[in-house]
């Protein structure tokens, strides 16, 4: 009996066409998805989550595919290269690619990836979509530490060199308040039920597809500690078009400022420069 034999998948149920239409697309280029495909991908995502590999007797979720056979076999070695690219928005990309190549590899070597099974591509699918999210994130997260220190903002973050440390609960630490630095608004958007735990979060929000300006989300006692004051009220669909002006929004249940990123810096280092004055 051959390997390919003992190789099964069980996608979970609810998982369509559609979804994996969207995924093909992601993989091809992102810049091109519509917010209803960006939604149907992250539905794709979670119920691929819960999706089953079995082979070689064991059964696998695809994320213990990932967990296992990925992120602990390259991880660490990708931001211990990372860190080390003087330009790394734009050579991680490059970077990534290389790795990416490793991850294909990789699953074929352990079996997990068969040309005559067509579901064992959404297994590779689902890795190379994970990586990249890994990869991305670092990237923009050395992107901004860099910034902060040419802006002479005093900060403290965490080193994403140790793996204890790239789960803390949060990225870096301004003024005490506690900040996340995200790739997309979509962590707004997981759950209207669920908490935002951190004070700030550095991200970038897009339009028709690409990169428009970088914005922080911050809870108002945040904003005004930095000196804020007047606000104005917008959705988060609107808030470009409301930009540089602050725009108040509600989202998972929370009320945040919304400042460009250049605005939110300056205030900052006036506000250290004071001796980090509270404004409340």
């Amino acid at each position: 009996m051959s390997n390919e034999n003992l190789l099964s998948f069980r996608i979970k149920q609810g998982f369509t066409k559609e979804h994996e239409f969207v995924f093909t697309r992601y993989l091809q280029d992102d810049r091109h998805l519509t917010i209803d495909m960006w939604r149907l991908l992250y539905e794709a995502v979670a119920l691929l989550d819960q999706s089953e590999v079995h082979f070689d007797q064991t059964r696998y979720t695809f994320r213990q595919v990932y967990n296992l056979y990925i992120d602990q076999a390259f991880a660490d070695e990708y931001i211990e290269q990372l860190v080390l690219l003087p330009d790394v928005i734009t050579q991680f990309p490059s970077l990534t690619a290389t790795f990416a190549r490793r991850i294909v590899s990789t699953l074929e070597q352990a079996q997990l990836r068969s040309r005559s099974i067509p579901q064992s591509i959404l297994l590779l699918a689902y890795c190379v979509y994970w990586w990249q999210s890994f990869t991305r994130g670092y990237a923009f997260e050395i992107e901004v530490k860099r910034d902060l220190e040419a802006s002479q903002i005093i900060f403290d973050m965490h080193d994403i060199r140790s793996r204890a440390e790239r789960y803390s609960p949060a990225d870096l630490v301004v003024l005490t308040l506690m900040g996340d630095i995200k790739t997309s608004t979509y962590f707004l958007q997981e759950s209207s039920e669920q908490a935002l735990p951190n004070d700030f979060y550095i991200t970038r929000m897009y339009e028709q597809g690409h990169a428009k300006t970088l914005v922080v989300f911050q809870k108002p006692f945040a904003w005004r500690r930095i000196g804020g004051r007047s606000v104005i009220p917008g959705e988060l669909e609107n808030v470009l078009k409301l930009l540089p002006r602050p725009v108040q929004v509600t989202q998972a249940n929370t009320v945040l400022v919304v400042v460009e990123y250049a605005t939110w810096k300056v205030l900052v280092k006036q506000t250290q420069k004071r001796g980090g004055v509270n404004n409340d």
